[in-house]
């Protein structure tokens, strides 16, 4: 097997804030040897002199939605539950050339902020073999969710819209059995391809699933042995709503026997002191979305408490047209600082190394992958981030120095089970000039067609508006 040996490099470490000087030797897919200090091999097939520079473990985008990835710029100026009427009103009319291009197009940005793998929480389950197509043509790890759902957010929150109006934003009318064949193909053709896609239950969020859809998650997840991502408590119209139907959405996931460490749930922001405790107690990961939760007004998820807890937390900065950027050094940030202001003990505040970990372990435990630290035996998921520019340069480089200041200026490479996928500025694993070319020509058309969609948004809006009265 072809074999890598970077020397001379600054190494993220698991348990270290500094950075050691060492090498890193990689055999195939894997890191077979960590050499902290001046000791280790000397040759290999490929040897990469490191000085300048530190290896660290690949970040995991533990939440997001790739097709959002060709409708940036459009507007994310509403809350959640009127923002949706207008990305879904876009969403209508992707066809499977538009997700394949954002797909592509996020990966090439992801890449160059060091992001190894990521969870496709996907609603357009019409086009997953394109969206699977293009995740595989990417050189990403890749799990993809397929949203399943069937109950309307204006029927569950209560939101009169016109007769007229209503069909344009009923759920997908599906029976269980149609969904349960479309996982089943799915998993067939996808499940483990090249060792890097995954196929995941995509349930949209509890509450838009119906009894028989609950109770198909739980037969599916045990049938194809599948991981579950959904959203879970994202405004505080939907936590009131799974309190007043079900004593609470977490309550009422545990008596199904929902809850368990192959689930991960997005956002997480509203939920009762007991709903945290059984997320702890099953083991299961919150992708925790501070770009995103801020800009849609939803609220902040309490993450010194969730830690206390023991609630395992990973992170990820959801849709294009509402976190923007899916850079994860820039969540690392927001991590850090958002809950400085309301905790009072310096001591509880999170750490660069404890959002780091968030960003590589914390999303490799959605994932069920073997990755997200340095050490032999794990996935040789890695970027290799430069050190010696204006924007990074410090009197002694460490974690703290790479969380705070790192970003796609400093990433050099970006490799995925020990495969470079991206280096010195070039994407490797498929022509990016190509589809950026192509994506040119037809990104005018892609929004434009929305406009008769956008038009019943408009329309739909202020129904919705007043579930959050002035007094909010």
């Amino acid at each position: 097997m072809p074999s890598l040996l970077i020397r001379n490099a600054r190494l993220v470490l698991p348990g270290r804030a500094d950075l050691p000087s060492g090498s890193l030797l990689v055999e195939g897919e894997r890191i077979s040897g960590v050499f902290p200090g001046s000791d280790g091999p000397t040759t290999a097939d490929e040897v990469i002199d490191g000085a300048g520079f530190a290896v660290m473990p690949g970040l995991v985008n533990a939440h997001h939605h790739s097709y959002s990835n060709v409708l940036r710029g459009t507007r994310n100026d509403r809350r959640l539950e009127s923002w949706a009427l207008y990305t879904v009103a876009h969403g209508y009319v992707l066809d499977g050339e538009a997700i394949r291009l954002a797909a592509l197009l996020g990966a090439a940005e992801a890449m160059r902020h060091g992001v190894t793998a990521l969870i496709d929480h996907a609603p357009h389950v019409t086009h997953a073999q394109a969206a699977l197509e293009a995740h595989r043509e990417s050189g990403l790890r890749v799990g993809y969710a397929p949203f399943m759902h069937d109950r309307s957010d204006h029927d569950l929150l209560g939101v009169s819209l016109p007769d007229d109006l209503r069909p344009a934003f009923d759920a997908p009318n599906r029976p269980p059995e149609t969904i349960a064949e479309f996982y089943r193909r799915m998993v067939r053709e996808w499940q483990g391809h090249d060792g890097r896609l995954q196929v995941l239950l995509g349930p949209n969020a509890p509450q838009r699933c119906s009894p028989a859809l609950l109770d198909l998650w739980g037969r599916l997840a045990d049938e194809l042995s599948l991981r579950v991502h959904t959203h879970l408590c994202e405004t505080l119209p939907q936590a009131r709503y799974g309190i007043s139907e079900s004593g609470g959405t977490v309550t009422e996931l545990a008596r199904r026997g929902l809850l368990n460490d192959r689930l991960s749930v997005a956002h997480g922001i509203w939920l009762e002191e007991a709903e945290r405790d059984l997320l702890a107690k099953h083991g299961v990961t919150v992708s925790h979305n501070p770009a995103s939760n801020l800009m849609l007004g939803s609220g902040t998820m309490p993450l010194v408490d969730y830690l206390k807890r023991g609630i395992s937390v990973a992170l990820g900065s959801d849709s294009t047209n509402t976190g923007g950027a899916a850079n994860l050094f820039e969540v690392m940030r927001l991590a850090l600082m958002l809950p400085r202001p309301t905790t009072a003990n310096e001591l509880d505040w999170p750490t660069p190394q404890s959002v780091f970990s968030l960003a590589s372990e914390g999303g490799a435990r959605a994932l069920g992958i073997e990755a997200g630290r340095i050490e032999k035996g794990r996935l040789a998921d890695l970027a290799l981030v430069r050190l010696d520019t204006p924007l990074m340069a410090a009197a002694e480089p460490s974690l703290n120095t790479l969380v705070m200041h790192g970003g796609a200026h400093a990433v050099q490479a970006t490799m995925v089970g020990g495969r470079f996928v991206y280096r010195d500025g070039k994407v490797l694993s498929f022509d990016e000039t190509a589809m950026l070319s192509h994506y040119q020509e037809v990104a005018g058309k892609i929004v434009g067609a929305a406009s008769d969609r956008l038009r019943l948004a408009e329309r739909a809006e202020p129904y919705f508006t007043k579930l959050y009265p002035p007094a909010f």
